[in-house]
C-alpha cells in the first residue's frame, strides 16, 4: 500500500533531522511493504476514528485509508504518553476534507 502526503505533511518531513527522516522513511517503506501485517510496534489504529497512527521513533504519522492509498493527514513529534486529542481531530477533519 502506498502512502501519499498532503502539503503540510511535507512540510514538516522537510523540517525534521537526518535520523528522524530515515527512522520515518524506514518504517514507511516497511508498512508500504507489508502493510498492516508489520504489527502495533509500528501502527496502530487510533479507536475513536478511523486514522491509523504510523510510529516511527517520537514521530507520529497520521494516515486515513481510500482503497489501497494510505493518506498522510498529520504528523507530530509525540512528547508525552498521550496522543493530543487535538491532534487527532485535526488528522480526522482533514482526511474527511479530500
Amino acid at each position: 500500500m502506498r502512502i501519499f502526503y498532503i502539503p503540510e505533511v511535507v512540510d514538516f518531513t522537510e523540517k525534521l533531522s537526518y535520523q528522524d527522516n530515515a527512522r520515518l522513511n524506514r518504517v514507511r517503506k516497511l508498512f508500504e511493504r507489508y502493510g498492516f501485517q508489520v504489527g502495533q510496534k509500528y501502527i496502530k489504529k487510533i479507536k475513536v476514528s478511523g486514522i491509523w497512527e504510523l510510529r516511527a521513533g517520537n514521530i507520529r504519522l497520521f494516515l486515513g485509508i481510500k482503497k489501497d492509498k494510505a493518506i498522510g493527514v498529520h504528523i507530530i513529534r509525540k512528547k508525552t504518553q498521550k496522543l493530543p486529542i487535538r491532534d487527532i481531530k485535526l488528522a480526522e477533519k482533514r482526511f474527511k476534507e479530500l
